[in-house]
């Protein structure tokens, strides 16, 4: 019994060991000419980095392909700040307070509280919960433009819900209620310009002048409206593929009595409820006064720390600081191509393949897609280099083969949602760290990931003649 997980643990050690070495040897036999010195060094380092989260030996931890960046960068050169630009982003300072909000809804007991209080009066089936996290996730998405909030916020309640639907931690039925609160929380969203960040960071890599000009609310909606009836077929298909083995057979009053067997709320339940009507208060109030989503949280954060809802002692369980390092890094990424002449280096190849792909509108979006999924192996920074990159070639695209800027970013989103490896995709770490045990099983979730890549291939075959219907392509 004991045989398998060694074996398992040694061949993923072999496997790092080897891209290791192979990293070496490619910085130090420097093989392209066109790529310095210091250039060399940051590829070798990114394909040894990458391997162990790829691989994840020495039980999994995220920091060893951290560490291993961060002294490659030191080795070529680079000042140690320019290497941990991503740990002074914006993004980093909204996951940490929103981790310690959701932690502490688990935790406290108020999760649990406020899903009865809504549920008491229902019979719950898998469908109702399932249009209920469309009707709430469309309804956050109008409150804050920040998918990681809202998946940050509501997931944590999702484990609730299956926690009083007594569904045991590894089955189906947990597993797609999870999946499909995360799911909803970011997709449907993406219809409009600032309902995830991948609409103002994706357009801000198109070339300045007209292809930016292009780049507007109103044409984004049109090119990106599809999302919204994707969204709705993905989790049908999920429904219909992780079809749970145990139904929810809990009534009414079984929901009423569990509610009432809480009790009076507890001293930190009624301080996590203060944090948490504060957030909820100022996220609507975002579009009136000049405040942002991480001075909310962390003030959020502030208010849980003076009210004794978390502890020291939270403060160093509660939270994945494993997850945050990584998440750091990965941050950086896009800022380490740059430094390190690796985004200059591969740009001239990238805008040459996609030239010789567009030989027609439907070959062009489907090579383009599958381009990206393969690079997504490698662009752990969640697609943003790959955008970056290609978007370079927009200006070509569209005056000799008439393709819109935005359909280019439509393929990028759909090839930047993809989930099917964990290293690559920083909303399934932050979702596990704040959900811990109790969310989705692993496996369902490889499942949900294959179910995603073949809807997003159909959805992005009938795009391309939607495109055409509206004088979009």
């Amino acid at each position: 019994m004991e045989t398998e997980p060694i074996k398992a643990l040694s061949s993923r050690l072999i496997f790092s060991l080897i891209f290791l070495a192979l990293g070496i040897i490619l910085a130090l036999a420097r093989p392209f000419g066109t790529l310095d010195a210091q250039g060399h060094i940051m590829l070798g380092t990114l394909i040894a980095a990458i391997s162990t989260w790829m691989f994840r030996p020495a039980g999994g931890t995220m920091l060893i392909g951290a560490a291993i960046l961060i002294t490659g960068g030191l080795i070529a050169g680079f000042p140690i700040g320019e290497l941990t630009t991503g740990f002074s982003s914006a993004s980093i300072w909204l996951f940490i307070p929103a981790m310690f909000i959701g932690s502490s809804l688990r935790q406290t007991g108020l999760g649990k509280r406020i899903v009865l209080a809504l549920f008491k009066q229902l019979n719950l089936t898998y469908i109702k919960i399932l249009g209920g996290w469309l009707v709430v996730s469309i309804l956050f998405a109008l409150i804050t433009p920040l998918a990681t909030v809202r998946f940050l916020m509501l997931t944590p309640i999702a484990v609730s819900v299956a926690d009083a639907c007594c569904l045991d931690k590894g089955s189906r039925g947990r597993s797609l209620i999870v999946i499909s609160c995360w799911i909803l929380s970011i997709f449907p969203s993406l219809a409009w310009l600032n309902g995830s960040l991948f609409g103002p960071a994706f357009t801000s890599f198109l070339p300045a002048g007209p292809m930016r000009d292009m780049a507007t609310p109103e044409a984004w909606s049109i090119v990106m409206a599809p999302w919204l009836l994707f969204s709705i077929v993905f989790v049908a298909a999920l429904y219909f593929i992780l079809k749970p083995e145990e139904e929810l057979n809990i009534t009414k009053d079984q929901l009423r009595q569990m509610y009432n067997e809480l009790g009076p709320m507890s001293k930190k339940e009624k301080g996590c409820l203060v944090a948490l009507v504060f957030t909820f208060a100022c996220l609507v109030l975002q579009t009136f006064l000049p405040i942002t989503a991480n001075q909310v949280l962390l003030a959020s954060l502030v208010i849980m720390l003076f009210l004794g809802v978390l502890s020291v002692g939270d403060i160093s369980s509660s939270g994945s600081w494993d997850v945050i390092v990584f998440f750091g890094t990965m941050l950086s990424f896009t800022n380490i191509f740059y430094i390190s002449g690796l985004t200059a280096w591969l740009t001239p190849y990238l805008a040459n393949v996609i030239e010789v792909l567009a030989v027609s509108p439907l070959v062009f979006i489907m090579a383009l897609f599958g381009i990206c999924v393969i690079l997504r192996f490698f662009d752990v920074a969640q697609g943003w280099i790959i955008a970056s990159i290609f978007s370079l070639a927009t200006p070509i695209l569209y005056s000799e083969y008439g393709i819109h800027p935005l359909i280019s970013t439509a393929v990028f989103v759909s090839a930047s949602c993809l989930f099917f490896f964990r290293y690559a995709q920083a909303w399934i770490v932050q979702v596990e760290a704040v959900c811990g045990d109790g969310g989705w099983n692993p496996v369902h979730l490889r499942t949900a990931s294959i179910v995603y890549l073949c809807v997003a291939v159909v959805q992005l075959l009938f795009s391309r003649f939607y495109w055409g219907l509206v004088g979009i392509l």
